[in-house]
C-alpha cells in the first residue's frame, strides 16, 4: 500500500526532532508553530499512528517518531544533495557535456574552442566521440551526445542545423615539397604524384569521386589508410603528399595547403542538434563559441 505523504511535511517533522522546539523549528522553516503543527499532524495521519507528544509545556518523539525520523533523516539529506548537485551541473559548476565531433575539426577545431569553454566552465568535462559525420548524426539522433559538429550529407527534420563554414578540399603536403610553392594546382595536375587518401567507403573519398568521375578526371589516388591518425602520421614522416579538408592543418606548421582547383570542391560544416532538446548553458556556450570560431577562422589561432 503506498503512503502518500509531502516530502515538505517530512522535513518538518526532521527539523522539528533536531531544534527540540516548535518555534525554533518555525523560524528555521519560515512557518508559524500552528502550520508547522498542521504539517506534523498531516504525517500523523497518514502514517496512522502518533508521532510527537505534546504538552502545554514541553513535546517529545513518540518511539514511532523517533524510529521514523532516524530512517528519513539520512534520505532527506542525500535528496538534497543530490539536487543541490543538479543544480551545480544544470549551472555549469561542474558536470559532463558529451559531444560528437567529425576527427579533422576535432584535431584543428575543437582545441581552440575548449581552451576558451574552460575558461568559463572549468570543472564541467568533455566526453568526446570523434567519428565520421553519419556517426556524429546518429549519435546525435540517438541522443548520445548533445550536439555534433561535423559535415551533414542528408538534412533531416528532427535535426536543427546551423551550417557555420565551408571547408573546401586542399593538396596537403610537407613545406618542402616541390607543389608547396605554387599558388594554386589543378586536380589533374595531382597525376603524377602517388596521392595518399582514405579508403573508398569515407563520405571524403565519395564526395570528392563522384565529382571528379562527372568532370572526368582520372582519381589520382594510389596508397589508402583508414583513420586520419595513420594519414597524418604518413604526411609527417615522409614526402607523401594528400588531399584533406584546410581546416584539418589550421594549427600544423609543418605542413602546407595549397587550393586545389578546376573544379573547386568543399563541404559545408554544420553544428546540429535534436530539435526537441534544450541545450544546457555549457553546451549552448560552447555551441556559441564553436560557431563564432568557424566563422571567424582568425580565432582558431588563438593559445
Amino acid at each position: 500500500m503506498r503512503i502518500n505523504v509531502d516530502l515538505p511535511d517530512l522535513a518538518a517533522l526532521t527539523e522539528l526532532a533536531n531544534r527540540g522546539s516548535f518555534t525554533e523549528a518555525a523560524q528555521r522553516l519560515a512557518v508559524t508553530p500552528s502550520a508547522l503543527s498542521r504539517r506534523i499532524a498531516k504525517v500523523e495521519q497518514a502514517i496512522g499512528g502518533r508521532l510527537v507528544e505534546r504538552t502545554t509545556r514541553s513535546f517529545g518523539l513518540t518511539p514511532l517518531g523517533q524510529r521514523l525520523v532516524e530512517r528519513i533523516a539520512p534520505l532527506l539529506e542525500m535528496l538534497d544533495g543530490c539536487l543541490r548537485d543538479a543544480a551545480d551541473e544544470a549551472s555549469g559548476r561542474f558536470g559532463r557535456l558529451s559531444i560528437g565531433c567529425a576527427p579533422t575539426l576535432a584535431q584543428s577545431v575543437l582545441p581552440a574552442a575548449l581552451r576558451q569553454f574552460h575558461s568559463r566552465y572549468p570543472e564541467v568535462r568533455i566526453s568526446l566521440q570523434d567519428s565520421h559525420g553519419a556517426n556524429v548524426r546518429q549519435a546525435v539522433l540517438e541522443r548520445e551526445v548533445e550536439f555534433g559538429l561535423a559535415p551533414l550529407w542528408q538534412l533531416n527534420d528532427e535535426l536543427v542545423a546551423e551550417p557555420v563554414t565551408k571547408d573546401a578540399y586542399q593538396l596537403i603536403c610537407p613545406a618542402e615539397h616541390p607543389l608547396a610553392r605554387r599558388q594554386a594546382v589543378s586536380w589533374r595536375e595531382l597525376a603524377p604524384w602517388k596521392v595518399l587518401s582514405f579508403n573508398p567507403g569515407s563520405a571524403t573519398r565519395q564526395q570528392i569521386d563522384g565529382i571528379l568521375a562527372a568532370e572526368g578526371i582520372e582519381l589520382p589516388w594510389f596508397d589508402e589508410v583508414e583513420s586520419l591518425s595513420t594519414l597524418m602520421g604518413h604526411m609527417e614522416g615522409g614526402n607523401t603528399v594528400t588531399v584533406l579538408p584546410a581546416l584539418t592543418i589550421t594549427a600544423n606548421s609543418r605542413l602546407t595547403h595549397v587550393p586545389i582547383e578546376a573544379p573547386r570542391i568543399e563541404r559545408t560544416i554544420y553544428l546540429f542538434r535534436r530539435r526537441d532538446v534544450t541545450p544546457s548553458l555549457p553546451g549552448q556556450h560552447l555551441w556559441d563559441v564553436l560557431s563564432q570560431m568557424l566563422r571567424e577562422p582568425r580565432r582558431m589561432d588563438t593559445r
